[in-house]
Order: structure tokens, then sequence, then C-alpha cells
């Protein structure tokens, strides 16, 4: 596995020249394997590496983020469409590029009521599978896919059944050109996001919508 991971970095780090050279890359020989103890620390983890990398902008709009994880919606890369703000501080969040949902469906702890709670009641999901399943508990939180980014809410999309394919939305949805929300996100976002999902389906033979695979 330990000679797998190399091989799948090695491929996906030349992709990524390829489709960002002009842009500054993370150093991603120093993401861990994705063996971590849990989602928590990874998140710890690729925090420092994102801070060591000088690289502390959130993936769809390009806000600032500082070591204590806060973002600036006033220093973006793409001016965030105008929605009221309060004093509340927005608070950097990591999530994955591929969704819970894309690399979890399948499985029957996703799907199933097969775990069993204190008061005996039955549960499904993430908690379910976090709580039964080695290989879940790699994916969560394998840094190659954790992406940095913030929820803020949207007065005008209230539409929470919709299909999330990639990780992200609710800040996706904020970097609007005068209240359109874009059809797809950035090219450096777009790229970032295939990698993960490039990366992800490979290591865990995770199966890509063909919708996704054509975009």
């Amino acid at each position: 596995m330990y000679i797998l991971n190399i091989i799948v970095f090695s491929f996906t780090f030349f992709i990524s020249i390829v489709i960002c050279a002009q842009s500054q890359e993370l150093d991603r020989s120093m993401f861990k394997s994705s063996s971590m103890v849990s989602l928590e620390i990874a998140k710890k983890e690729i925090k420092q590496v994102y801070l060591d990398s000088g690289q502390t902008k959130t993936l769809h709009c390009g806000c600032f983020f500082d070591k204590q994880k806060q973002v600036y919606p006033n220093s973006c890369d793409i001016t965030p469409s105008k929605h009221p703000i309060n004093d509340k501080k927005i608070i950097l969040k990591w999530v994955h590029a591929m969704p819970l949902s894309a690399f979890a469906g399948s499985m029957h702890c996703w799907n199933q009521l097969i775990c069993t709670k204190s008061d005996g009641s039955m549960f499904k999901g993430a908690n379910c599978c976090g709580s039964i399943s080695p290989k879940f508990k790699s994916m969560e939180s394998d840094m190659h896919n954790l992406i940095p980014s913030f929820d803020w809410s949207m007065e005008t999309d209230n539409n929470s059944s919709k299909l999330v394919s990639f990780g992200g939305v609710e800040e996706y949805k904020m970097c609007s050109n005068e209240g359109v929300i874009p059809n797809d996100p950035t090219g450096k976002a777009r790229g970032n996001l295939a990698r993960a999902y490039f990366y992800m389906s490979f290591l865990y033979k995770i199966q890509i919508q063909d919708r996704l695979e054509k975009k």
C-alpha cells in the first residue's frame, strides 16, 4: 500500500503541474498517508501544510484566512456577492473535495440501519460508517481530499435537496457575478477538485459518475 500511495502521489503531482502550471502548488509531499487516526487530526495537519506553503486562500472565492482560521471576505480573488454580513466571524472549515455522499454512498453502513445507539435505536450514515468501517475512516481523513472553504448562508437558495457533486458548495455559491451563480467552478478550483476525484477514485476504487467525468 505504501508503494501504491507513492505511485498515486507522483502521478497526481505530475497532472497538477500540467493543469496549474502557472499557479503555486502546495507541497503535497507533506501530506500524511490516508491512515490518519481521525478526520480532526487530518484537518489540523493539513491546516499547517497550507500555512507552511503560504497557501492561505479558500478554494472557490480565494478568500484569505489566517492561522486562527478566520476568513476575510473583503480580501478575496473573487468578490463574494453582496449578502448581509453580521458581526459573527466567518470561520474556515475543511471540507471533502469528493463529498461524503460520493465516496461512501455505495457503502452498506451509509445506506442501511445497521448501527445501534445506546438507547437501542438504529442509525446509518457517516457516524455509523465511522464507527465500524476502517476503509471509511481512511477515506474520510485522507488529506488529499480536504480543501479549505467556509459556509455563508444564502437566503436566495433554499434547495437543500440538490445533489452536491463537489466540496465547498456554499462558498462556491457566493462567488457569483452580480448575483448570478456560475455554472462551474473556476479553472483553478476545477483542477484541484479533479485531482482529488482522480486520486480518491483510483486509490479507493470509487466509480465517478459519467456526468462528472465529462466536465
